[in-house]
């Protein structure tokens, strides 16, 4: 796991979910980079055969810290339901045997057939619990020396991926089998890469709730270091 990577010193710098930065008080978040979404993500998703407020058990993809700590407090707010949650693979035809939802991230959410499913977007639902964006992921690292030119590299990364947006469309078209319009819209439209002050204020909100449901140990403070 890549959090514990920086907390044990092997790397310096890596993208981690934004619970496991509210969960570790040692991990501070860098600056002006993130994964979110202002409103519908569609590829985070929670997937049910019944209704939402008839969840019950959650078969939940076991890469997706974020979408699940989200997920619980969207369900609980949003529709006071308090669901058993079952780390699953995620295979999501298998988890929906056993199961009422199931929690899914990445390709696999955006692609698979949802006719006749409930579909809760935990970017749309957490806009509207909230009014804030989703934050997914962000860059993160244990402050120390030689950290901050690390930062401006990633700063690079960054607005350099940005410029190639309709190289990595084009791309990711092929390899998923979705249009060119579809992944391009995705990538410009639906994802958000600036860590601004709404992203930031989502991340302290996040904390606040994620603690008052038994999340995380303690309120969390959203850090952030760097040039």
């Amino acid at each position: 796991m890549l959090a514990e990577m920086l907390l044990d010193g092997r790397i310096d710098l890596a993208p981690v979910s934004s619970f496991a930065c509210l969960a570790n008080s040692q991990l501070s978040v860098i600056p002006d980079i993130c994964i979110s979404s202002d409103g519908h993500v569609k590829s985070v998703l929670m997937l049910s055969k019944v209704p939402f407020d008839k969840v019950r058990t959650v078969a939940a993809d076991t890469s997706s810290l974020s979408g699940q700590a989200l997920l619980r407090i969207v369900l609980s707010e949003l529709y006071g339901m308090s669901p058993e949650f079952v780390p699953k693979p995620p295979n999501i035809r298998d988890m929906l045997v056993n199961y009422d939802a199931a929690l899914i991230i990445g390709n696999p959410a955006m692609l698979y057939d949802k006719r006749g499913l409930y579909v809760l977007d935990l970017g749309d639902a957490w806009k509207r619990l909230t009014g804030l964006p989703a934050v997914f992921a962000v860059w993160a690292g244990v402050s120390r020396d030689g950290i901050a030119f690390s930062v401006d590299v990633l700063r690079e990364a960054k607005n350099e991926g940005l410029s190639r947006i309709d190289e990595i469309a084009e791309e990711e078209s092929r390899r998923l089998g979705l249009s060119v319009e579809e992944c391009r819209d995705y990538l410009t439209n639906t994802i958000r890469y600036n860590l601004g002050e709404r992203e930031i204020e989502s991340l302290r909100v996040f904390g606040k709730k994620a603690f008052e449901h038994g999340l995380i140990n303690c309120e969390a403070e959203t850090k952030m270091f760097g040039g």
